[in-house]
């Protein structure tokens, strides 16, 4: 008697034997055909239908259809290699009942046979082995295929419970090393790896995709790629980050975007809602980044210390506004007048500060940056072309407490910005004003009188510079590690006045200047031993210049362009 099933038939069969008073058992067969079923007693060789190790309750092959992937396995507790073949047990049987029989109910079958459904049922399913017995199991039969063919030839085989089905056209995998590793050994190793490895990772397997995606592995988020579409990027990684938490990543410290130039305030107003705990952003490069999206990440992320804004050239200044500022200057608009105190402006803890190549940035917005943020210590502006004196004066006024200072290349500051820098006195260890050909002796005098814990200075470019500020600077900047007067009007002089009260001098580039020779640099090398860098480009230095700086400087790194020197 055959019952309609909608996937898969069943053949209900009996077994025919010369007596009739004989009990026989009856044989159930799965399969998408029929298939011949032939009796012991006729001494072929018979395989056991029912299974009730299978997650189908029966033995044979199943559709593969009706196979649902690997995520069904989700419940062990390691990847196991499953056999190719559906381990057989003693035939299971009841007492022989004709279809027609009214005695007979398909309740009196086992229920997994009962199963209508052409898909399996929870309660079929195995509970996984322990790792210890898999492993063992596995390596008593390396192909796994001995001990079970020779179990169907046999009525009655002690079973291996640690097999598990397997179905047609899945192949059976070799256990990987990382299947013997704990959960914390692999995060450790995963802790090494950048975002875009780590992305890649959680494709490999479903253990490894809930593993790369801890947040404990995402402290710091980098990404950088033309390519990458950051804003919708961003929305999916703080979706999957966000596990301890309902709405906002706490572990995330550290954004780094820099060359996504397909960042837009979008993707500023998501990074702004999701890390609270931000620390650090960087966003070279995008230049679709406007003022609202920098002035809401930094009035949500309180904590915010460092940003790298280099290259944003739609930002013009940054302005975090509290809620009551907020409704103030909405009066402001409507005709009304407010106490100028009323309208307070959130204070930021920002200590480092690059606004390099933006060059819509003017002098208002730069004395709005440095009003809101007193405790930067790092600020770098180099080719902001459009900041003058005014702005340079807003920064001393404001930054009292600024150790990193440059403005190469911002060619509109001239000696009276200088003079206002001085102010900072000994809290000033770095200076760069590159290129600023306003700037003269006259500036680079007042520096070294006030900033005498002067660490670098970088002068290159400005003409005006010569050996009267040198000798000033040699005097009072004993501590000076760094120098580069590259094209200044700087003679030999100049260099052995910095050789005598410099000695800890560590990089110095004469490089393009006319008026030294091979006495100023032999000077140099005598004094200054713990030279690392010379840079002596364009330089008229012969041979005898360059064997004492290699006699006296062991460790010296020197760049020239005369192809004789070896």
């Amino acid at each position: 008697m055959a019952v309609p099933k909608p996937a898969m038939e069943f053949y209900f069969k009996k077994s025919r034997s010369g007596d009739q008073t004989t009990d026989t058992s009856d044989t159930f067969s799965v399969s998408s055909t029929p298939k011949t079923i032939m009796d012991y007693s006729r001494g072929s060789l018979q395989k056991s239908k029912y299974d009730s190790m299978s997650p189908y309750g029966l033995a044979g092959r199943a559709s593969p259809g009706h196979d649902l992937g690997y995520h069904t396995l989700l419940t062990r507790d390691s990847v196991t290699p499953t056999p190719t073949h559906t381990p057989t047990v003693p035939r299971r049987t009841f007492d022989m009942l004709s279809c027609s029989s009214s005695s007979f109910r398909w309740s009196d079958v086992p229920s997994p046979i009962c199963n209508t459904s052409p898909y399996p049922r929870s309660s079929d399913m195995m509970t996984p082995p322990p790792r210890n017995h898999t492993a063992s199991s596995s390596t008593s039969t390396p192909t796994g295929t001995t001990s079970r063919s020779s179990g169907l030839n046999s009525n009655s085989q002690t079973l291996n419970p640690h097999h598990v089905t397997t179905f047609k056209g899945k192949k059976s995998h070799k256990n990987s090393h990382f299947d013997r590793l704990s959960d914390d050994l692999i995060l450790k190793i995963f802790s090494f790896l950048s975002s875009n490895y780590l992305c890649v990772c959680a494709r490999v397997c479903r253990r490894w995709y809930f593993l790369a995606w801890e947040p404990q592995l995402w402290t710091s988020v980098c990404l950088s790629s033309e390519k990458i579409h950051v804003d919708r990027g961003l929305k999916t990684l703080f979706r999957l980050l966000c596990r301890d938490s309902p709405t906002v990543c706490l572990t995330v410290e550290k954004i780094s975007l820099s060359g996504c130039s397909k960042l837009t305030d979008r993707g500023l107003f998501t990074i702004a809602r999701k890390c609270p705990e931000l620390k650090t952003l960087e966003i070279k490069g995008c230049a679709l980044v406007s003022n609202a999206g920098i002035s809401e990440v930094v009035a949500r992320c309180a904590s915010i210390l460092k940003l790298d804004m280099t290259g944003c050239q739609q930002v013009t200044t940054i302005q975090p506004k509290t809620q009551a500022a907020e409704r103030a200057e909405s009066i402001l608009n409507h005709g009304l007048h407010l106490p100028p105190q009323i309208i307070h402006h959130q204070q930021l803890y920002l200590q480092v500060l690059d606004l390099t190549d933006c060059h819509a940035l003017e002098d208002p917005g730069l004395k709005t940056i440095v009003r809101n943020s007193p405790q930067i210590s790092h600020l770098y502006l180099r080719r902001c072309v459009q900041v003058t004196d005014v702005g340079v004066k807003a920064i001393a006024s404001f930054c009292m407490m600024l150790k990193e200072l440059s403005i190469s290349d911002c060619v509109l500051v001239t000696d009276f910005g200088i003079y206002e820098l001085a102010k900072l006195g000994s809290n000033l260890r770095y200076l760069s004003v590159a290129k600023c050909d306003q700037i003269s002796d006259a500036g680079i005098k007042q520096i070294a009188r006030h900033c005498y814990k002067l660490r670098y200075l970088n002068v290159r470019g400005c003409e005006a510079v010569s050996d009267h500020s040198m000798e000033l600077l040699a005097r009072s900047c004993s501590r000076l590690r760094a120098l580069d007067i590259g094209k200044c009007d700087v003679t030999d002089s100049g260099l052995r006045l910095l050789s005598e009260h410099c000695p800890n001098l560590k990089k110095l580039s004469v490089k393009s200047c006319d008026l030294i020779s091979d006495q100023g640099i032999q000077a140099i090398a005598f004094y200054c031993r713990g030279l690392q860098q010379l840079n002596i480009q364009d330089c008229n230095i012969s041979m005898d210049g360059y064997r004492t700086v290699k006699k006296f400087c062991k460790r010296c790194i020197i760049e020239h362009t005369n192809p004789g020197f070896f």
